[in-house]
């Protein structure tokens, strides 16, 4: 993998690339959003974001989950992404033990309804366990068969409370919060003001896609600014309530690397 910018190099450490500039877990929560986009805007082909990516794509998207404390998935990816616990290789294990984190990160599912299937592989790991984030009000025997195999945390009345739910992972030890998506919790997250990068591939590829990109933008000046709002058809859970962007949040371009014609771009929030 090279890099095109801030300086052209053939050749990219994606560990040093990723983990310069982080702040430390002092500093409060850190949120990173990691996405991929055809170049017409689809999130996904058929109904899942895999035919999207390529060999340099899933190597990022280990290196980005080996340097997470936790990784964030709404209810409606996890079920259509089919997920599972998260897998490293040994070496990566390794050297998040060497720097003082667990071997492997847990996986949070944010749900509205709790209606999740228990008996699927993403609730058989032990260590870590699942967690359930899932608002306040949810039924007392819905939070008590999600105790069984996951650690569950409750917030929010009627809907999670995003910022409440990211502060309670950090005083939990987990600082560094990866989300995965999907679309509509990615987007709830920019409008609660929680994101801090956004690491977007942009796979080179036409999808004809129909639904649109998740945040229409446009690049220009080493920065990016998030506008509209739109949701894929079908994929994604439907009862989760995102809230739309009241305003522009402009974001400062920190590199941009190419391999095989795949765009790697990190995006960090601009100070005030």
């Amino acid at each position: 993998m090279r890099s095109l910018l801030p300086s052209m190099s053939e050749r990219v450490n994606l560990f040093e690339a990723y983990t310069s500039g982080l702040p430390p877990p002092d500093m409060g929560p850190f949120v990173r959003v990691n996405m991929i986009s055809s170049l017409d805007g689809a999130l996904a082909v058929g109904g899942r974001s895999g035919g999207l990516g390529g060999p340099a794509d899933r190597l990022l998207f280990s290196v980005l989950r080996s340097l997470a404390d936790v990784v964030l998935v709404g209810a409606g990816t996890a079920r259509v992404e089919r997920y599972g616990p998260v897998e490293l290789p040994r070496e990566l294990q390794s050297a998040r033990q060497e720097r003082g984190q667990a071997p492997l990160p847990p996986v949070a599912v944010v749900t509205q309804s709790a209606d999740l299937d228990w008996s699927s592989k993403l609730f058989a790991a032990t260590s870590p366990r699942t967690i359930v984030i899932a608002p306040g009000t949810t039924h007392v025997d819905k939070l008590a068969r999600a105790r069984e195999v996951a650690d569950v945390f409750t917030t929010g009345t009627g809907a999670v409370d995003l910022a409440s739910a990211v502060r309670a992972l950090a005083a939990e030890g987990m600082h560094h919060v990866l989300c995965e998506g999907g679309p509509t919790l990615t987007t709830s997250l920019a409008a609660a003001g929680l994101v801090d990068e956004l690491c977007l591939t942009l796979s080179p590829q036409l999808a004809g896609s129909v639904g649109g990109p998740l945040m229409g933008g446009w690049l220009g000046s080493g920065g990016l600014w998030l506008a509209r709002t739109h949701l894929s058809h079908g994929s994604y859970e439907r009862r989760f309530q995102s809230q739309p962007l009241t305003q522009l949040v402009r974001l400062q371009l920190v590199h941009l690397l190419e391999e095989d014609s795949y765009l790697f771009l990190r995006f960090r929030r601009r100070g005030e």
